[in-house]
């Protein structure tokens, strides 16, 4: 996942395009507007307002679509001019590789509907730390609820072809949930059911696990989860329940 920022798109399209070759067609292009306030000042990269560094996302994915399609391409931008060139090497997936895009806000998450194949649905980072409590708050069901709703209206037609997606940041296996809940109630600003729900996290046994991801899918049509390295041999058991072995 990468911070449009930092790298142009005809860089960024040869780098994609090289890995996508090499990996025989299994690159997915993860890519967002930048958030991070940390990142920027330490970088010395300005941060410029949401709508700027959006639009100008918009335009980056427009020149790597058209960088990864066939022959020479032309692209003049309010951010980018890209002059009759012919993006090489040409990656495996046509007419290119999956695009993710996610965020937490209505106008990165409308564009993610009509440009992503799979859109994430992200905690609202308009503060630029992922700790702040609105960026928690905004991760409680009901919020949930009104992202999944922008994302509907803004691809139509095209809804039933994205796949959703989510990072569970937290993966607790346990046959006593109530107190990890009740903590979680307070950092979401919900009761301790609704928190039981809020997709950043998975807490309970793992039969339990199992029947709230397909209680999300249910809800919200999320079916790619992301959980940390460290979760990974405690969730393997879950994965199994899903696969019905």
């Amino acid at each position: 996942m990468l911070g449009n920022d930092y790298k142009h798109p005809v860089v960024l399209a040869r780098e994609a395009g090289t890995l996508d070759l090499l990996s025989g067609g299994r690159l997915e292009l993860g890519i967002g507007a930048g958030w991070m306030t940390a990142d920027y000042e330490k970088s010395g990269i300005p941060l410029d307002p949401p709508g700027v560094r959006v639009a100008r996302l918009a335009e980056s994915i427009a020149v790597l679509k058209g960088l990864f399609g066939d022959g020479p391409f032309t692209f003049h931008g309010e951010h980018y001019r890209v002059t009759d060139l012919d993006g090489r090497p040409k990656p495996v997936q046509r007419p290119h590789p999956p695009f993710v895009v996610g965020g937490g806000g209505r106008r990165v998450l409308t564009l993610a509907a009509r440009e992503a194949q799979i859109v994430g649905i992200n905690a609202n980072l308009r503060s630029g730390d992922a700790a702040s409590a609105d960026a928690a708050r905004s991760l409680a069901p009901g919020a949930i609820d009104e992202k999944v709703g922008w994302v509907r209206e803004a691809a139509g037609e095209r809804f039933g072809d994205l796949e959703l997606q989510t990072l569970v940041g937290f993966v607790h296996v346990t046959d006593d949930p109530g107190a990890i809940l009740e903590t979680m109630a307070g950092a979401f600003g919900v009761g301790p059911a609704q928190a039981r729900l809020a997709p950043v996290t998975l807490v309970g046994s793992h039969t339990e696990m199992a029947e709230l991801l397909e209680e999300r899918r249910r809800r919200w049509s999320i079916s790619y989860h992301v959980v940390p390295a460290e979760a990974l041999d405690a969730f393997a058991p879950v994965v199994a329940r899903l696969a019905g072995r």
